[in-house]
């Protein structure tokens, strides 16, 4: 009974200090021999005893605590976005690097490889051309008047897009697919912004989830940009002629090196 009458109120153990007081109490019974007639070893062996009893503690039971094994279930992979896919294959794969190309002007190319080239090819030539993605520049010097198209071609990836084509001339900067649409596939897999790249230009940004790439056409005067940004293993993934990948044919192609020269020799002859 309690000093006030009542029943005393029993005292339910604190697991992990029962844990923990097992665990102190073996330790010293393991040095008893070594400290037999120490007042202070004999002391905290009293002090123990107390202790359980305080607690409630039994004397028989673990001395540490048992961890369940871990139930963690491994991460949802977002089929249709391309982090989620390569943060799936562990530390390894996320190491990931992207490539970027660029054409521009009349034309000068930036190939994944970080080369600058200025091509002197005429007609339709593929950039890039690979089982997710193709693109192709159909080309006719701008001095001479004529106009360049940019086609853009997104093939069905399972459930995150269906074949998606865009295509944008000199004269004309779209902000949707050839369908009318402005998007593909669930959430967010593939979709267009339009906006401007400063100072008038117009511009178009391509967002392909899936693909973990981004595309940017531009409208500057009587050019047509095109710059992509793409995960190297993708970019790389398809051999053939590509000019992103493997720069202008040798023979209509003039490296920024010989365009230097050129330059230097007609200024000496002027």
């Amino acid at each position: 009974f309690s000093p006030s009458g009542g029943l005393q109120e029993e005292v339910l153990p604190d697991v992990d200090y029962c844990i923990a007081l097992r665990a102190y109490s073996l330790c010293t019974r393991r040095t008893a021999h070594g400290c037999r007639g120490d007042l202070v070893y004999h002391s905290a062996v009293f002090r123990i005893k107390e202790l359980f009893a305080q607690h409630n503690c039994s004397s028989d039971g673990p001395t540490s605590s048992a961890k369940a094994p871990s139930t963690s279930k491994p991460p949802v992979v977002d089929v249709c976005n391309y982090e989620s896919r390569v943060l799936a294959l562990g530390p390894a794969a996320q190491q990931k690097k992207y490539g970027h190309c660029g054409l521009f002007g009349d034309p000068h190319l930036r190939t994944f490889r970080d080369e600058f080239q200025t091509c002197r090819v005429e007609g339709a030539w593929p950039l890039i051309h690979n089982r997710y993605l193709s693109v192709q520049v159909t080309n006719v010097p701008v001095v001479e008047g004529s106009s360049a198209t940019i086609t853009v071609i997104f093939k069905s990836y399972h459930d995150c897009t269906e074949q998606k084509v865009y295509q944008a001339t000199t004269e004309d900067l779209p902000s949707a697919f050839q369908d009318g649409t402005r998007s593909g596939g669930k959430g967010e897999s593939l979709w267009i912004v339009e906006g401007s790249g400063g100072l008038g230009i117009r511009q178009v940004k391509i967002h392909a989830r899936y693909l973990g790439t981004s595309i940017i056409v531009r409208q500057v005067g009587r050019y047509l940009t095109f710059a992509i940004r793409m995960p190297e293993d993708l970019a790389e993934e398809n051999g053939g002629l590509q000019l992103c990948l493997h720069g202008c044919p040798r023979t209509p192609c003039l490296l920024h090196r010989e365009i230097t020269l050129l330059y230097e020799k007609k200024m000496a002859a002027d």
